[in-house]
């Protein structure tokens, strides 16, 4: 960019606090419309397994739109423009989401619940294809922002303020649902809907803060460009290598979200108390989003800082291999082993967050413009459409398998648990993890990368230090408390200026 057009230092650090307070918001929609409300208002939609796998496909198929969406971009170089038109109309389009298929069945009865169902889906579908268009553009745009040495540590910090309100958002959405709603599905499609529709304001608080970000011209592409934007990705191997791991990790996982949410309504309900403190919408809310979020707080910088410094091939070379275990443990989880899910939805957020900030980042290297030195959006909406190709065929493939197994009864009947085709699923993923490590990691070339085992050793006392800060926290804040209730002008000299106090002066 010419110099009259870059941030200068005081822009890029407004545009960062904008970013990270606007995914505070934008994270209490994303999880809230992705836990216990959705699957319980599909279910009062009597959905069935393959429409499971479908719901969890869409936001996949819906990616396909990227490749245009980059056209548009390169063509243009409105970034800012096509970002907030875009997911404007996918944040408010979770207001028909929640409102048509209810109106329908609460005027005509439960004879239009089919009818409602793929209504519902068919919005879902039109919903992603917001995220589909403007992703690409705010990948771009904030390539051309962020500073490259600090996006894996500032990407990870964004993560874990978005938590702050995510987590009791959470907690009051589980709770909520188990203290009014009833078995009654239209009465729990009721307070879903009222749910979905709150989510979706605070998501469209978090896109309208990106007015306030300065938007960083993007000069116009030829058609020649246009072609090169695409053709450049596919004909680098170390992109590919690295975009087909993601994408057979994210086949592996895809359809995981929405059938362990079901798992847990369908086969472990009975084993948790329904009374109106500790239900079951608010264990569920517990499993698969607070204690997840929990997790992901205490380490999305740690492997931020692991991205940043020691590089992203030992990275997705160890959160690989902690996926492999976690999809097979879900297996065992049972009503005696309530609390296993409580470990797996920890570790699963843990690991996948290292697999996600790798990525991002691996992308987002390739995606500037101008003195980064990258490709433009080509690269992101490439990386989005082999990975969501991918992803769409997780959904559908678990799917079928889930519809297939359920209609020929299988179980297989022990005496730790009877297996159903939930535990199919879900060993098929793990085992698919395995394989995407061993074919594709070892052709991932990185040069400049620590190695393995040095990650390993740098996360962990990241890791641990993180715990120990969370842990002193509160007596640090007590001590500070104390020095805040002596005056000013009554201490030493020396505890004023910063220098070493003298320990004869304390008394």
């Amino acid at each position: 960019m010419p110099a009259s057009e870059k941030l200068n230092d005081t822009e890029i650090r407004r545009a960062l606090r904008l970013s990270i307070i606007s995914w505070v918001f934008g994270s209490v929609w994303l999880y809230t419309t992705a836990g216990v409300p959705l699957a319980n208002y599909a279910q009062a939609l009597q959905i069935n397994e393959l429409q499971k796998g479908i719901l969890a496909s869409l936001p996949f198929l819906a990616t396909l739109l990227s490749l245009p969406a980059s056209l548009l971009i390169e063509r243009t170089g409105q970034r800012k423009r096509i970002f907030l038109w875009a997911l404007y109309f996918q944040r408010l389009m979770w207001l028909p989401i929640a409102w048509v298929p209810y109106w329908m069945v609460r005027h005509y009865g439960q004879a239009v619940t089919p009818h409602a169902m793929g209504l519902f889906l068919i919005l879902i579908l039109l919903m992603h294809t917001g995220q589909a268009v403007g992703g690409p553009a705010w990948t771009s745009w904030m390539a051309d922002i962020i500073p490259g040495k600090i996006r894996g540590i500032y990407f990870g910090r964004r993560r874990q303020w978005g938590m702050i309100l995510t987590i009791p958002a959470a907690v009051l959405v589980g709770w909520l649902l188990d203290r009014y709603s009833s078995t009654d599905p239209l009465q729990m499609m009721w307070w879903c809907a009222m749910i979905l529709m709150v989510s979706a304001v605070f998501g469209t608080i978090d896109i309208a803060l990106f007015h306030f970000v300065p938007e960083i011209p993007q000069p116009r592409q030829k058609s020649a460009h246009l072609l090169r934007a695409w053709r450049d990705p596919l004909r680098n191997s170390a992109f590919m290598w690295f975009a087909g791991y993601v994408a057979a990790m994210m086949f592996a996982i895809s359809f995981m979200g929405q059938f362990v949410i079901f798992y847990i309504i369908e086969y472990l309900g009975d084993s948790i108390s329904t009374s109106r403190i500790y239900g079951l919408n608010l264990v569920t809310q517990l499993m698969v989003i607070v204690v997840p979020g929990v997790a992901q707080i205490l380490c999305f910088s740690a492997w931020g800082r692991a991205v940043d410094r020691m590089g992203k091939k030992p990275v997705i070379i160890l959160a690989g291999l902690g996926m492999v275990p976690v999809g097979l443990g879900w297996c065992l989880v049972t009503r005696q082993t309530l609390w296993l899910g409580y470990v797996l939805g920890a570790l699963g957020a843990l690991f996948w967050a290292g697999i996600e900030v790798a990525n991002f980042n691996m992308v987002m290297k390739w995606s500037g413009s101008g003195d980064n030195k990258g490709g433009g959006s080509g690269y992101v909406a490439i990386n989005s459409v082999i990975i969501n190709i991918a992803g769409f065929l997780g959904g559908i493939v678990g799917g079928i398998i889930g519809q297939y197994l359920k209609d020929i009864d299988w179980q297989w009947v022990t005496s730790f648990k009877t297996f159903t085709f939930y535990d199919a699923l879900f060993a098929f993923s793990g085992l698919f993890r395995l394989l995407s490590i061993v074919i594709f990691v070892p052709h991932i070339r990185e040069p400049a990368a620590a190695p393995t085992r040095l990650t390993l050793r740098y996360m962990t006392a990241n890791i641990y230090n993180n715990l120990q800060t969370a842990a002193l926290q509160p007596l640090r804040f007590m001590r500070l408390k104390q020095e805040e209730s002596y005056p000013l002008h009554d201490q030493p000299d020396d505890e004023v200026s910063g220098s070493a106090p003298d320990p004869d002066k304390r008394g």
